[in-house]
């Protein structure tokens, strides 16, 4: 099958490492094209609805159970809801579910587990086990490939049912994760964490107002938001404000330029991957000069001396004093990074807020670059059931609905209407969708101890992305060759 990007002229938006998980978790990177996005234009969706052939099947009322993460970190995993609640979105995807029951006779049950292990945990004991206990698991990203070493989930590109290259499935997305023509989990718009994770910076305009800085939205614009511009604004806004030094404390006064939480995730706004797929297989891509250039800029521009950064807490929860969330959210940072879920957490706050890409490392960089969170679940099929084939048509006919129903409700009630307050943050919203590709280094667990040193350096300070490389070269190389042996 092959993966061809249609509906070029249709897209608007979708798709989204660690913001809020345990860093021992493994972490993997793919440059592909931008993520695309379906546009809620009603010509647009009545011309794939004429393209879209139900299948004519009957399914004789069958419980078809899903293994699904629960929601976390302010993201939607959940698949279904107990009910119509007034609330748009989720009775959006309430009437998803039941649409996708009428179609093919079935009963949809979901059972859903923390997104961190739990997932994993229950779906290698079932399948270890042999059980026809699920017919189709949403699996963390991050664990897909633990459950691919050991045979677990069938190849989705062998199952017709599932149209990878129609627009309801995120095309770049499964394009990047696909290797030597195996794709074992995809992404689609039946589950909205893949949009909800991206991360981007948020910055607060009233800040940037009484600070007499312009808003970096035409910066974006123009292709000159980079690492320079960002520590200008860092420097501008860093202030201690009669405290004594930028040592956080609880009814401090001292403000920052920004607020972070991870390195890594700069390093992939510079589209500078651990490994991306090559040639069809996995291929180590990172340390080379550009590499290290990158996060010597990056570390320039995090600078703690001057409060122009203040790194995450280790362990801190974002609703604790301190926490870098919650840092931004009571005005003592220009920007924070975090995820577009995030929005949700601000809707009621007082002051302005608005959003944009990770920066560049300089103009000559041709795209902006986004990063989905770590865990994200995507649809796949265990080895275990007892009729693959059904679960490639309802996991096509459910994403099909979703696309339709589902994500024209979360893009222009919950993200747009709701969550951002002007028409320059929806616009970033779209460069920051288009910008996403997926983490590899997370999906097939390779690099996770090399990116722990690298984020290490924001408390420490030290340029040690060279080190660290040639630390644990050999060992990724190793884990690589290794995992390009399941795809011969």
């Amino acid at each position: 099958m092959k993966h061809t990007h249609l509906w070029a002229a249709a897209i608007l938006m979708s798709a989204v490492m660690v913001s809020c998980g345990d860093a021992e978790q493994p972490p993997v990177i793919s440059e592909t094209q931008p993520v695309s996005a379906a546009s809620t234009d009603s010509q647009v969706q009545s011309e794939t609805e004429a393209l879209y052939d139900f299948p004519q099947v009957d399914y004789g009322a069958y419980e078809f159970r899903i293994l699904n993460a629960a929601d976390i970190y302010s993201m939607r995993a959940q698949i279904d809801r107990e009910g119509l609640t007034g609330e748009a979105l989720d009775d959006a995807m309430y009437e998803r579910c039941r649409e996708t029951e009428k179609r093919l006779n079935i009963v949809i049950r979901e059972s859903n587990y923390g997104v961190d292990s739990e997932v994993f945990t229950q779906a290698n004991k079932v399948i270890r086990a042999g059980d026809d206990a699920y017919d189709a698991i949403y699996i963390p990203s991050r664990d897909m490939y633990r459950l691919t070493a050991q045979d677990g989930l069938y190849n989705l590109m062998d199952f017709d049912a599932l149209q990878l290259n129609q627009p309801w499935w995120i095309n770049a997305y499964n394009d990047a994760i696909t290797v030597n023509g195996y794709l074992f989990g995809a992404a689609g718009y039946s589950q909205l964490m893949v949009m909800d994770s991206l991360w981007c910076l948020y910055f607060n305009e009233d800040m940037m107002a009484n600070l007499d800085l312009d808003k970096p939205y035409d910066l974006v614009r123009n292709g000159s938001w980079t690492l320079e511009r960002l520590s200008e604004y860092c420097k501008a806004a860093a202030n201690l404000n009669g405290d004594s030094d930028f040592t956080y404390k609880v009814g401090g006064t001292a403000v920052w330029g920004i607020s972070y939480d991870g390195i890594d995730r700069f390093m992939f706004g510079l589209g500078e991957p651990v490994l991306r797929v090559e040639d069809s297989f996995l291929t180590l891509t990172c340390g080379g000069e550009r590499y290290i250039n990158g996060f010597e800029r990056i570390l320039d521009t995090l600078t703690t001396a001057g409060g122009e950064a203040k790194p995450q807490t280790s362990g801190l929860a974002d609703d604790t004093d301190g926490s870098y969330i919650n840092i931004f959210e009571t005005e003592r940072a220009l920007f924070m990074t975090a995820e577009i879920s995030k929005t949700s957490r601000l809707r009621n706050k007082e002051f302005n807020f608005g959003v944009v890409p990770y920066p560049k490392l300089d103009e000559s960089q041709e795209t902006y670059y986004s990063m989905p969170f770590y865990g994200t679940p995507i649809y796949s099929i265990p080895v275990t059931v007892s009729d693959a084939e059904r679960s490639a048509v309802v996991g096509d006919v459910m994403t099909y609905i979703s696309y339709q129903s589902v994500l024209p409700v979360f893009r222009e009630v919950t993200l747009e209407q709701k969550g951002l307050r002007n028409d320059d943050s929806i616009e970033m919203l779209d460069i920051i969708i288009r910008a996403s590709t997926p983490n590899l280094m997370y999906v097939y667990n390779i690099g996770t101890q090399f990116i722990n040193e690298i984020n290490a350096a924001a408390y420490t300070g030290e340029n040690n992305a060279a080190s660290a490389f040639a630390k644990y070269e050999s060992k990724m190389q190793s884990s690589i060759d290794k995992a390009n042996e399941k795809f011969q």
